[in-house]
């Protein structure tokens, strides 16, 4: 009788079959059990490495060469399953964030606001939104869940103490390359934003720009302070991929904002239009050259007009005034006129108040009507 061949690859899988089964019944683990969620797969995996760590400790030097062999295997496969669990981790907590960002408004202050809470939800535990304007990094926003105060001072670290980019400065090198940025040594690097670095007490970071016609407007950054663990470079890549998605989002809000800009400015036109529409049932016969007569008097029973559309030189605007009414003539907002002049938002309504009543009209349509019929050349 010939007895065939069996594969050595066979015999072990025959061999160790049964002692994996017996294994399953120790542990008490049915077919059910084993469909597992990716957290509580990455805990097991930790655990029983550990048991086999402490249970070979005392007999390692002892280990028959076979079972070094296998063991080495298996910590290679096992790294590499967990690997593949970590990026799809990201991957799905990226397209989740991704999706609750294009659920946000097309407001441009509301994604400024929204984007550090956004980052948190990737995985990471504290973040902060930043602009770079003429050379000069300075924070916008920052989010600690749980933790408001915190926030709060950071942020007013970053904003009253902006950081000047230059060659000293790490971000420097995210503006200029316009890539990710790992830092691993925080509290010890020169090269940091020193007063965020210790208000954050930060000991590694990664940082992703926000790029806009091929240059960089924005910084973003996080860290994982309060899980005591370093960020690496899986967790900048996932700070990237954001980055881009928070890019595409800016762009819908300008876009959405140049358009209420431009209904603005057709409802402001529409109410000259209304307004000279009602003026042209008021004429006389003085020619319009003799300034010097006075003005007709009133109808008996009807109270006069304002002159509401003085002359430029009859109103006594100033130079900023002129500037806020431009831009109000222009549809712009509030906010919108405060970073155009680069003043506190409070600043402009304190001037867009005086503009009303220095021109004597009641809302923001009849003083553009105004800037038209007496502050634009004809």
């Amino acid at each position: 009788m010939v007895r065939k061949a069996v594969p050595s690859s066979a015999r072990s899988t025959a061999n160790i079959r049964p002692i994996l089964d017996s294994l399953d019944r120790e542990a008490g683990v049915s077919s059910t059990d084993r469909v597992r969620s990716d957290s509580q797969i990455d805990v097991l995996a930790q655990d029983a490495w550990a048991d086999i760590a402490d249970a070979l400790e005392a007999g390692s030097d002892n280990l028959p060469p076979e079972l070094r062999a296998a063991l080495a295997r298996l910590r290679v496969v096992d790294q590499q399953l967990l690997q593949r669990l970590t990026m799809r981790t990201s991957t799905e907590r990226l397209s989740s964030v991704v999706e609750a960002l294009e659920l946000l408004p097309c407001v441009t202050d509301d994604l400024i606001t929204a984007a550090p809470r956004l980052i948190c939800d990737l995985g990471f535990d504290r973040a902060i939104i930043s602009r770079v304007e003429n050379g000069l990094w300075t924070s916008e926003a920052v989010y600690i869940p749980d933790s408001a105060e915190w926030a709060t001072e950071i942020n007013k670290v970053g904003q009253e103490m902006p950081q000047k980019l230059g060659p000293d400065i790490l971000e420097t090198e995210i503006v200029r390359r316009r890539e990710g940025l790992l830092v691993t040594d925080v509290q010890s690097d020169g090269r940091v934003n020193r007063p965020i670095a210790d208000a954050s007490k930060s000991r590694s970071y990664v940082a992703a720009p926000i790029i806009s016609d091929g240059r960089v407007v924005g910084l973003l950054h996080a860290d994982k302070y309060r899980q005591s663990i370093d960020v690496d470079a899986d967790d900048c890549q996932l700070l990237i991929g954001f980055a881009q998605s928070f890019r595409l989002a800016l762009g819908r809000a300008k876009l959405a904002e140049e358009v209420l800009s431009v209904k603005g400015t057709l409802d402001s036109m529409r109410s000259m239009l209304d307004y000279s529409t009602d003026t042209v049932h008021h004429v006389s016969v003085r020619r319009t050259s003799d300034d010097a007569q006075p003005a007709p008097a009133a109808e008996p029973g009807r109270s006069a007009r304002p002159d509401r559309t003085a002359p430029a030189s009859r109103v006594p605007l100033t130079q900023r005034e002129h500037e806020v009414l431009a831009l109000m003539a222009r549809g712009s907002t509030n906010s919108a006129i405060a970073r155009e002049l680069v003043i506190a938002e409070g600043t402009v309504k304190q001037h867009v108040k005086h503009v009303l009543r220095k021109l004597q009209v009641a809302n923001r349509s009849e003083a553009v009507a105004v800037w038209f019929n007496e502050f634009t050349p004809t």
